[in-house]
C-alpha cells in the first residue's frame, strides 16, 4: 500500500481562524455555555459555502454542544446528530429547541428569583449532594470541588429549578446553572484535566453572590436569545428544529439505524488522540446535574466513550494494516520502559480501530460522490508523530 493515496490541500489560511469556539461566546444561542473544545458557527457556514451541492440530509457522528445540528437547523438542513455523553447530548438538545416564549421563561425566572430570594440559611433543600468523592469538603479530604456555603446555594438552585413544571424550562435553567459551576468551584479546565485554581482555599463566595451570578447569567445571557427565538416562531414563522433528531447513545452501535444511502454531508470534529477522558474533565457538570449518580454509571459511560483516553483497558487490539501507523507505533514502542501508561499502544489502536468501525458504516450510510468535513488534530507521544489526518483519511 502505498503511503500517499490522496492529495493533500493547506487550507490553514482559511480554515484556522474559524476552528476555535471561543469565537462563539457572543453568538445567538452557542454563548449559553462555553464548550472550548468545539469550532465556532462559521465553519459550518465556510462548508456550505464552498459545496457546489445543497444538502438535504447531514450527519453529525460526536454531536458534543451541537455547533452543526444547530448551524444546520437556522439554514432549514436536516441533520442527524449522535452523543454519548448524557451532558453533551443535554446542551445540544436545550440549544436546538425552538418552542421557548419569552413570556414563559419571565414566568420561570421570576419564579426562580422569588423561590432563591427567600431561601432559609438552615434550609435543607430536600435535595441530595451529589455522591462524588471531592464535591466538597468532609474533615478527610485535602481537596474539593466546592466550599460548603457554594455547594448549598448549588442546592438551592437546583430546588428552585425542581420546581419548575415545564421539563424545557428546567433543562434550559439546568444549563444556565452548569454554564457558572467552574466558576464558582475551585478548579478549572486545563487542557486534559481538572486543576485547582490559585488561593481556591480562601477564595469563598456567599449563597447570595452565587444565587446573583445564577439570576445574571439568565438575564444577560439567556433572555435575549429566547425573546429573539420567539419572534422567530410567532413573528417570522420560523419552525425547523433539529431536536428530534439527536440521537443518544454510542455512534458506532447507533449509526447502523440510518437509512442506507440516506447521508449527503458528514461534519464533524471527533475526540482528538491526546488521552483526554471527557467524563473527566467535565465531571462536575456530570454530577451535579445528576446525569451520573454512581460511580459504576461513570464506568459503563467511560466504555462507551471513542477510545482516545487509557482510563479503560479494552484487552487485546488488532493493528490496521496501515504502514504509516505501524510505523509509529513500532517507534514508540521503544519507550516502553518509559510510558506514564502502559495503555498508550492500545489507546492508539483502539482509536484507529474506532474511525475504521466509523468509516465502514459511513460507507454504507452516505449517498455516493458526496462529502466528510472531518475535523481531527495531529498527536506525539515520546516525539514520535501520529499523523492522525492522513491515518484517518487512508482509512476513509
Amino acid at each position: 500500500m502505498a503511503e500517499t493515496l490522496f492529495k493533500i490541500t493547506d487550507y490553514t489560511a482559511k480554515y484556522e481562524p474559524i476552528m476555535k469556539f471561543n469565537k462563539n461566546k457572543n453568538e445567538f444561542i452557542h454563548k449559553w455555555y462555553p464548550f472550548v473544545e468545539g469550532y465556532s458557527r462559521e465553519f459550518i457556514t465556510s462548508i456550505l459555502d464552498e459545496l457546489d451541492y445543497v444538502p438535504e440530509c447531514c450527519l453529525e457522528p460526536f454531536m458534543g454542544s451541537g455547533t452543526t445540528p444547530v448551524e444546520l437547523q437556522i439554514q432549514e438542513i436536516k441533520c442527524i446528530s449522535f452523543e454519548v455523553s448524557p451532558f453533551m447530548y443535554l446542551l445540544a438538545r436545550v440549544k436546538m429547541r425552538i418552542d421557548y416564549t419569552y413570556s414563559g421563561f419571565l414566568k420561570y425566572l421570576n419564579e426562580v428569583k422569588r423561590l432563591l430570594g427567600n431561601t432559609p440559611k438552615d434550609f435543607d433543600n430536600s435535595i441530595e449532594k451529589p455522591k462524588l468523592n471531592t464535591i466538597t469538603e468532609n474533615g478527610q479530604l485535602k481537596k474539593w470541588l466546592f466550599h460548603k456555603e457554594e455547594l448549598n446555594s448549588i442546592l438551592d438552585i437546583k430546588y428552585a429549578i425542581k420546581q419548575i413544571p415545564d421539563q424545557k424550562y428546567r433543562d434550559l435553567f439546568s444549563i444556565a446553572l452548569a454554564s457558572i459551576l467552574l466558576e464558582i468551584s475551585n478548579v478549572y479546565r486545563n487542557g486534559k484535566c481538572l486543576s485547582y485554581k490559585e488561593n481556591w482555599e480562601t477564595t469563598k463566595r456567599t449563597r447570595t453572590d452565587v444565587h446573583t451570578l445564577f439570576i445574571d447569567k439568565l438575564n444577560k445571557v439567556f433572555k435575549k436569545d429566547i425573546g429573539e427565538i420567539d419572534i422567530n416562531n410567532n413573528v417570522l414563522n420560523y419552525k425547523f428544529s433539529n431536536y428530534e433528531n439527536a440521537i443518544y447513545g454510542d455512534v458506532r452501535k447507533e449509526l447502523s439505524k440510518v437509512a442506507d444511502d440516506s447521508i449527503d454531508l458528514v461534519i464533524t470534529s471527533p475526540p482528538y488522540l491526546n488521552s483526554r477522558d471527557y467524563t473527566d474533565i467535565y465531571m462536575v457538570e456530570l454530577w451535579v446535574l445528576d446525569l451520573i449518580k454512581t460511580y459504576p454509571t461513570l464506568a459503563d459511560l467511560r466504555k462507551r466513550t471513542i477510545r482516545s483516553h487509557v482510563q479503560v483497558k479494552h484487552g487485546l487490539i488488532e493493528e490496521l494494516e496501515i504502514p504509516m501507523l505501524k510505523k509509529a507505533l513500532t517507534e514508540l514502542g521503544e519507550h516502553k520502559d518509559d510510558f506514564w501508561n502502559s495503555e498508550l499502544p492500545n489507546m492508539i489502536l483502539g482509536y484507529f480501530r474506532d474511525m475504521d468501525t466509523l468509516f465502514s458504516i459511513l460507507s454504507k450510510k452516505m449517498i455516493p460522490k458526496k462529502k466528510i468535513f472531518f475535523n481531527v488534530a495531529n498527536s506525539a507521544y515520546y516525539g514520535v508523530e501520529f499523523k492522525v489526518d492522513e491515518i484517518v483519511a487512508q482509512i476513509a
